[in-house]
């Protein structure tokens, strides 16, 4: 009887453990198989916070087909409407001062919920964002701590700092998809 509960109690420990690293770590490939028409292999990283302040707020993921690496960035500035150009750059500032530039792959203009995750921003104006990036840019994401971004747009740039929680939360993100 004595062992029974002792094997319970490792149990209870081991369950509540994995439980809580699950809420803690919510970084996760949300798609990771071979696409059954292309025979492409598809990786895709969970949507992930990057900044939500007044004047900024912004998701990121990464996608990988085959070998070709997505940074993929939504953004809502308020509720105005304005644009990214094909080719406008997106810097990331680290820790270290190294600023890492990434372009935007195709022009965007703002569409509702174009910006948002969810239910939570899909009445406000918005763009997503998508920058090919190459291993050694990768291996940045992974290692740095960012700090800032900034992007530009049709009426300007808009810069926001990064908190260190969702620092870390982007470098795991980063991680994932290599």
């Amino acid at each position: 009887m004595r062992k029974n509960t002792r094997n319970m109690k490792y149990f209870i420990l081991i369950l509540l453990f994995t439980t809580g690293v699950n809420y803690t770590f919510g970084q996760k490939l949300v798609k990771n198989e071979v696409d059954e028409f292309t025979g492409k292999i598809v990786k895709e990283t969970s949507w992930e916070t990057l900044n939500k302040k007044s004047e900024l707020y912004s998701y990121v993921r990464f996608r990988k087909v085959d070998s070709t690496t997505y940074f993929v960035f939504k953004m809502m500035i308020g509720n105005t409407v304005y644009s990214v150009d094909k080719g406008e750059v997106l810097y990331l500032k680290f820790t270290d001062n190294e600023i890492v530039k990434l372009s935007n792959s195709e022009y965007q203009l703002t569409t509702y919920g174009g910006g948002a995750t969810g239910l939570a921003g899909s009445k406000m104006l918005g763009v997503e964002l998508t920058c090919i990036i190459n291993k050694e840019t990768l291996l940045k994401l992974e290692e740095k701590t960012l700090v800032k971004v900034r992007v530009y747009t049709s009426d300007g740039y808009v810069e926001a700092e990064v908190k260190e929680k969702q620092a870390e939360n982007f470098k795991e993100l980063a991680k994932l998809i290599n």
